[in-house]
C-alpha cells in the first residue's frame, strides 16, 4: 500500500465516522419524549360498586362509573326514556367510560345526586345524563345534547387495571 492509498483509506474511514456520529442524534430525535408518553393506571378493583373515579386523560376528564345491582335495575328502568343502548342485567357492561363533558358546549359535568338523579347534570344548559352516559330526554330542558362521548383511549391490562395514555 503506498502513502497515498493509506491516506485516501484514512480520510474515507474518519468521513465515513465523522458521518456516522453526526447521524446518531439525528435518528434518537426520531423516537418520541419519554415526558410526553406517561400511563395513568387505575385499578378498577378499589372502585366500589355504584362508585365512580374522575381521572384526567390526554387534558380531558375521564368518568369510570361501576354499577351495583342496584344502579344496574335503575338503568334497565330508564331504557325507555333515554337515548342510546338499551341494557338488560344480562348484558350491563362491567364499567362505563366516558368524557365527562357537556356534548353542546363541553361543559363541566357534575354529579346529580343533589337534584335527586342517579347520574350526572350540566349545570350551565341543563342537561342530564344517567351513568351510563345516556342523555335523557324528558329530564332536561337544553338543545342540542347528545350522549357522551364514550373514551376508547385506555388499555385493559388485567381483569382489574386500565392504562390510560396521557
Amino acid at each position: 500500500m503506498t502513502r497515498k492509498q493509506f491516506l485516501i483509506t484514512c480520510v474515507f474511514t474518519l468521513m465515513a465516522a465523522g458521518i456516522l456520529l453526526a447521524s446518531v442524534p439525528f435518528v434518537a430525535s426520531w423516537s418520541p419524549n419519554p415526558k410526553s408518553v406517561t400511563i395513568t393506571i387505575v385499578d378498577v378493583a378499589k372502585i366500589p360498586a355504584g362508585g365512580s373515579k374522575l381521572i384526567v386523560s390526554r387534558g380531558m376528564p375521564i368518568m369510570i362509573y361501576k354499577p351495583d345491582q342496584e344502579t344496574a335495575n335503575y338503568l334497565v328502568s330508564l331504557n325507555t326514556v333515554a337515548n342510546g343502548p338499551n341494557y338488560t342485567l344480562e348484558n350491563m357492561p362491567e364499567y362505563f367510560i366516558y368524557v365527562a363533558l357537556s356534548t353542546h358546549l363541553s361543559c363541566m359535568l357534575k354529579p346529580a345526586e343533589a337534584y335527586g338523579y342517579n347520574g350526572l347534570i350540566d349545570p350551565c344548559h341543563r342537561g342530564f345524563w344517567d351513568v351510563s352516559g345516556r342523555l335523557i330526554p324528558s329530564a332536561h330542558a337544553g338543545e342540542g345534547l347528545e350522549d357522551l362521548t364514550k373514551y376508547n383511549g385506555f388499555r385493559k391490562n388485567t381483569d382489574t387495571e386500565l392504562w390510560f395514555q396521557q
